[in-house]
């Protein structure tokens, strides 16, 4: 394997690891809806409907993460004239 396909590899690897923390995040958000719903139901049924805001929190950290990992500029690769721009940038060069 060259070096390029061992790159590559890598590459993939954290883009499924990004895809699937994004369902994962997802999944705990709904148990966590679904708590909360549960619990405003018990306790305080007909008024205020506070879980929303449990909903809505979570719900933009669900999207940002689904954008992290399905945009197309999330699996862009970092050239290494990037890094080395990036370089010059931090030492002032």
């Amino acid at each position: 394997m060259t070096q390029s396909d061992s790159d590559l590899r890598e590459a993939a690897k954290k883009s499924i690891k990004k895809k699937r923390g994004a369902w994962q995040f997802l999944i705990t958000t709904l148990v966590v809806f679904a708590l909360m719903n549960v619990i405003w139901w018990v306790t305080t049924p007909g008024e205020s409907y506070w879980p929303i805001w449990v909903l809505i929190g979570m719900g933009i950290g669900v999207v940002f993460s689904f954008i992290g990992a399905y945009s197309k500029t999330a699996n862009k690769q970092i050239s290494d004239a990037q890094i080395d721009a990036e370089i010059k940038k931090m030492t002032g060069a």
